[in-house]
Protein backbone atom coordinates (compact mmCIF):
# COMPACT_ATOMS: atom_id res chain seq x y z
CA UNK A 1 0.00 0.00 0.00
CA UNK A 2 1.60 3.78 -0.76
CA UNK A 3 1.42 5.19 2.35
CA UNK A 4 1.81 8.86 1.80
CA UNK A 5 3.43 10.79 4.13
CA UNK A 6 2.15 8.39 6.47
CA UNK A 7 4.55 6.24 8.79
CA UNK A 8 2.56 3.41 9.30
CA UNK A 9 4.35 -0.48 10.37
CA UNK A 10 0.34 -1.86 9.57
CA UNK A 11 -0.02 -1.02 6.26
CA UNK A 12 2.39 -4.17 5.32
CA UNK A 13 -0.76 -6.27 6.44
CA UNK A 14 -3.26 -4.42 4.16
CA UNK A 15 -3.93 -5.54 0.20
CA UNK A 16 -1.24 -3.68 -1.54
CA UNK A 17 -3.48 -2.43 -4.09
CA UNK A 18 -4.86 -0.27 -1.09
CA UNK A 19 -4.68 3.59 -1.81
CA UNK A 20 -4.07 6.17 1.00
CA UNK A 21 -7.44 7.29 -0.54
CA UNK A 22 -9.50 3.95 0.44
CA UNK A 23 -7.26 3.46 3.87
CA UNK A 24 -8.47 6.88 5.18
CA UNK A 25 -12.33 5.59 4.33
CA UNK A 26 -11.49 2.86 6.58
CA UNK A 27 -10.28 4.06 9.32
CA UNK A 28 -13.15 6.44 9.69
CA UNK A 29 -15.70 3.71 9.18
CA UNK A 30 -13.40 2.19 12.18
CA UNK A 31 -13.83 5.01 14.40
CA UNK A 32 -17.86 5.02 14.06
CA UNK A 33 -18.21 1.76 15.15
CA UNK A 34 -16.42 2.19 17.74
CA UNK A 35 -18.47 5.21 18.70
CA UNK A 36 -21.22 3.11 18.74
CA UNK A 37 -20.51 -0.07 19.70
CA UNK A 38 -19.06 1.70 22.52
CA UNK A 39 -22.22 3.46 23.69
CA UNK A 40 -25.06 0.99 22.79
CA UNK A 41 -26.92 -0.77 25.85
CA UNK A 42 -25.47 1.63 28.30
CA UNK A 43 -27.32 3.03 30.62
CA UNK A 44 -28.42 6.43 29.14
CA UNK A 45 -27.19 9.26 32.08
CA UNK A 46 -30.11 10.75 33.63
CA UNK A 47 -28.60 14.28 33.72
CA UNK A 48 -27.30 16.04 31.10
CA UNK A 49 -24.18 17.27 33.00
CA UNK A 50 -24.26 13.20 32.63
CA UNK A 51 -24.71 12.96 29.04
CA UNK A 52 -22.19 15.51 28.47
CA UNK A 53 -19.35 13.42 30.04
CA UNK A 54 -20.23 10.18 28.92
CA UNK A 55 -19.79 12.13 25.12
CA UNK A 56 -16.52 13.66 25.69
CA UNK A 57 -15.12 10.14 27.33
CA UNK A 58 -15.80 8.42 24.51
CA UNK A 59 -14.52 11.11 21.96
CA UNK A 60 -11.46 10.86 23.81
CA UNK A 61 -10.93 7.34 23.38
CA UNK A 62 -11.44 7.22 20.38
CA UNK A 63 -9.62 10.26 19.37
CA UNK A 64 -6.60 8.04 20.62
CA UNK A 65 -6.71 5.96 17.76
CA UNK A 66 -4.30 6.59 14.99
CA UNK A 67 -5.19 9.05 12.44
CA UNK A 68 -8.39 10.63 14.17
CA UNK A 69 -7.99 14.36 14.21
CA UNK A 70 -11.18 15.03 15.39
CA UNK A 71 -14.19 13.14 16.86
CA UNK A 72 -17.38 15.13 18.36
CA UNK A 73 -20.35 12.44 19.60
CA UNK A 74 -23.34 13.47 21.05
CA UNK A 75 -25.88 11.60 22.85
CA UNK A 76 -30.00 12.64 22.73
CA UNK A 77 -31.64 12.02 26.04
CA UNK A 78 -34.76 10.16 27.12
CA UNK A 79 -36.12 10.41 30.41
CA UNK A 80 -36.41 6.78 32.33
CA UNK A 81 -39.50 5.65 34.08
CA UNK A 82 -39.84 5.59 37.64
CA UNK A 83 -38.71 3.53 40.81
CA UNK A 84 -35.18 2.36 41.55
CA UNK A 85 -34.98 -0.03 38.81
CA UNK A 86 -35.77 2.38 36.29
CA UNK A 87 -33.38 3.44 34.18
CA UNK A 88 -32.86 4.78 30.42
CA UNK A 89 -30.67 2.56 27.85
CA UNK A 90 -28.54 4.12 24.88
CA UNK A 91 -30.23 2.96 21.76
CA UNK A 92 -29.28 3.21 18.17
CA UNK A 93 -31.15 6.08 17.51
CA UNK A 94 -29.15 8.02 20.55
CA UNK A 95 -26.19 8.11 18.94
CA UNK A 96 -24.59 10.69 16.76
CA UNK A 97 -21.25 11.18 15.80
CA UNK A 98 -18.62 12.69 13.61
CA UNK A 99 -15.12 11.92 12.51
CA UNK A 100 -12.32 13.37 10.82
CA UNK A 101 -9.60 10.92 9.98
CA UNK A 102 -6.62 12.29 7.94
CA UNK A 103 -4.18 9.38 6.26
CA UNK A 104 -1.56 9.91 3.57
CA UNK A 105 -2.72 12.83 2.20
CA UNK A 106 -6.40 12.42 2.73
CA UNK A 107 -8.89 13.76 4.93
CA UNK A 108 -12.02 11.48 5.61
CA UNK A 109 -15.49 12.80 7.40
CA UNK A 110 -17.87 10.70 8.43
CA UNK A 111 -20.84 10.57 10.17
CA UNK A 112 -23.57 8.59 12.25
CA UNK A 113 -26.69 9.48 12.45
CA UNK A 114 -30.22 7.91 12.68
CA UNK A 115 -32.23 8.26 9.57
CA UNK A 116 -35.71 7.98 10.09
CA UNK A 117 -37.06 7.39 6.76
CA UNK A 118 -34.50 4.10 6.88
CA UNK A 119 -35.44 3.56 10.63
CA UNK A 120 -31.45 2.58 10.91
CA UNK A 121 -28.33 4.42 12.62
CA UNK A 122 -26.66 4.85 9.75
CA UNK A 123 -22.64 5.38 9.20
CA UNK A 124 -21.48 7.35 6.01
CA UNK A 125 -18.92 9.08 4.35
CA UNK A 126 -19.78 12.58 4.05
CA UNK A 127 -16.96 14.42 2.57
CA UNK A 128 -13.62 12.87 1.06
CA UNK A 129 -10.67 15.44 0.26
CA UNK A 130 -6.67 16.02 0.07
CA UNK A 131 -5.65 17.16 2.97
CA UNK A 132 -3.83 20.45 3.43
CA UNK A 133 -0.06 20.61 4.53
Amino acid sequence: MKSGRVRDPASRYFAKDLTPRERAAFEAGIALATVYHSLVGLPMPRTSRGRKELERGVASAVLSQPFRRRVVVRLRGRRAGRGPYSYGEIGGGDVSAEVLVEYGGWTVRARLGYVRSLRYPLMRIVEVRRSRK
